[in-house]
């Protein structure tokens, strides 16, 4: 009986941006890699560089791609970008920042954070249409691999890496992920099995080998 080849996602969330700093919603809109940011992008890079990996996938916002090239560097590993991978539209929230969206719509933020899979920000998505996409997206990775298996790298953003955690374990917390953070699943038998939540180890270890040989 043949053994089956596992096959192991690895969801890294992108580094600090300028939005991130400024306390700003930041869904479909974009903002630059901050120079901290950068340096995070390297350091899970090297932190993961002990891995093989087969393939890379990429939501299209600049910020991740950015932070893809940074963290894959010379290594030969294709990288694919693909918009459903994208972070959650937050519509008429959009570039805001977080402190002044209460003045302008009440309790939107409020209700946004409630993590109900129908919840939405005004004129965006909803959790569950977040997911769709999103899950629509990883099954097709998961397939084209599966005969194979090996370790794959899906750069991402924290609340659609998050949202896509809670929905296949059919949690009700949602854990922060920081930036340049870490969550693994594996798929035995085309089954997602979440192995790390938000894990910040690779980064630290990556950030701690760039001050050793610098």
């Amino acid at each position: 009986m043949a053994t089956e080849n596992k096959l192991t996602l690895y969801f890294v969330r992108h580094g600090e941006t300028q939005y991130n700093v400024e306390r700003r919603m930041q869904g479909f809109c974009d903002s630059p890699l901050t120079e901290k940011g950068i340096l995070q992008a390297k350091s899970v890079g090297k932190g993961l560089s002990d891995i093989e990996f087969i393939a890379a996938y990429a939501s299209d916002s600049q910020r991740v791609l950015d932070t893809a090239k940074y963290a894959i560097g010379d290594r030969d590993i294709p990288l694919n970008p693909d918009a459903r991978l994208k972070e959650m539209n937050f519509g008429v929230l959009e570039a805001l920042l977080e402190d002044e969206i209460p003045n302008l719509y009440g309790d939107a933020l409020e209700k946004l954070f409630s993590l109900d899979v129908n919840a939405c920000a005004p004129e965006g998505e909803t959790y569950a249409q977040l997911f769709a996409r999103t899950e629509q997206a990883i099954n097709e990775i998961v397939e084209n691999h599966a005969s194979e298996g090996g370790n794959i790298l899906i750069f991402s953003h924290g609340v659609t890496i998050g949202n896509y955690i809670i929905q296949v374990t059919n949690s009700k917390e949602f854990t922060v992920h920081e930036n340049c953070s870490v969550s693994v699943v594996s798929y035995p038998s085309g089954k997602p099995q979440v192995e790390k939540i938000g894990d910040t180890s690779f980064r630290e270890k990556g950030s701690e080998l760039l001050k050793a040989n610098s």
